[in-house]
């Protein structure tokens, strides 16, 4: 046989041989489960103006054999927004995966972190993070800030008026502007709108919540302090408690109860008053206040309080006093006073 035809059927044989192997190959290739790879675990935005909204693309990759399934793309923050092109990724495929990160109201350096959730099964029980850097420029800008944003009711009767002290701090560089206080109609307050407040200042404002027009039972209410703070132009301030069936009293009195802010107050001496009505048809007496505290002190010690007749009772907190001897956060103490109730005799 001639030796060039030896050696074509050689290389024709070698051919079908590794046609073959290659289709077996294949044919029985065991398939390998889908694997998440992502282009960037990382991804820092740098130095960025402020209420800029910087985006990137990161590409999600399917590294297995078998589709990769994403199940839930979630962020540490509301302040990133993100989409994916598909969440059903072939082998070899990738997908788009935009984040957008909205600087609005944040000042300096920011790390958020993005969730995947695959069916990757060396992901199984954990999510891929992606993290996320940013820096924001410096602005200027108002922060708002109250002492308090719960008002407590406590137990009250249907007509009575409970007040509250609402004192709000700017702690931003720049005016903050109060615009508008939302409030339920049976709440007033003394507000003069606009109201401007400069960087560390204070303004103290008083809430008066008159439950006449108020159904029986729990209240559940929420006043919105609306300002120019970029970041909390809504402020909610939360107001709760129980209204009951009034009773018939001689002797109305409101607050219920008076608050003292230690921090807030400058003065060495602060006055807080009570409210006291006759709606009896009676004189009633009052022969003696007594406070629970020697720093709390009352302006009178016996009056009378004639029908349909109203009497401020003034109580004085002695500030310096009641730092030395309040070592809680809060103390509570209480107003004593002793009413001459007339007992009639006949016989």
């Amino acid at each position: 046989m001639p030796k060039n035809r030896i050696f074509f059927i050689s290389i024709a044989i070698i051919i079908i041989i590794s046609v073959i192997l290659i289709f077996n190959y294949f044919q029985y290739k065991p398939l390998q489960p889908p694997k998440l790879s992502v282009s960037e675990e990382e991804w820092d935005f740098g130095m960025v103006k402020p209420n800029d909204k910087p985006t990137h693309i990161f590409m999600v990759k399917n590294e297995g054999n078998e589709d990769l399934i994403i199940e839930r793309v979630r962020v540490s923050c509301g302040c990133v927004k993100t989409s994916i092109s598909t969440k059903l990724i072939k082998p070899g495929k990738s997908a788009e995966l935009k984040a957008t990160f909205d600087t609005t109201g944040y000042d300096g350096k920011i790390e958020k972190v993005i969730y995947i959730k695959s069916n990757d099964p060396l992901e199984q029980g954990v999510e891929k993070k992606v993290s996320l850097y940013i820096e924001i420029e410096h602005y200027s800008k108002p922060v708002i800030s109250i002492f308090q944003n719960e008002w407590n009711l406590g137990l009250i009767s249907q007509g009575d008026k409970s007040n509250f002290n609402l004192i709000i701090e700017n702690k931003g560089d720049e005016d903050l502007i109060i615009e508008k206080i939302d409030t339920y109609e049976h709440i007033s307050h003394n507000f003069i709108l606009p109201l401007t407040i400069s960087p560390d200042e204070k303004h103290e404002a008083t809430l008066i919540y008159n439950s006449m027009e108020h159904e029986l039972g729990e209240v559940r209410e929420a006043i919105a302090i609306l300002s120019n703070d970029p970041k909390r132009a809504v402020l909610p301030l939360r107001v709760k408690g129980y209204i009951k069936e009034k009773d018939k009293p001689a002797i109305s009195i409101w607050p219920v109860e008076i608050n003292f802010n230690l921090k807030a107050d400058s003065e060495e001496g602060v006055i807080g008053k009570f409210t006291l009505e006759n709606l009896g048809e009676k004189v009633v007496k009052i022969i003696s206040v007594k406070t629970s505290a020697d720093y709390l002190a009352s302006l009178d010690s016996e009056f009378d309080l004639r029908s349909e007749e109203k009497e401020d009772l003034q109580i004085i907190l002695l500030k310096d006093k009641a730092i030395k001897e309040i070592h809680k956060e809060e103390a509570d103490e209480y107003i004593y006073l002793t009413i001459a109730l007339p007992v009639k005799i006949s016989k």
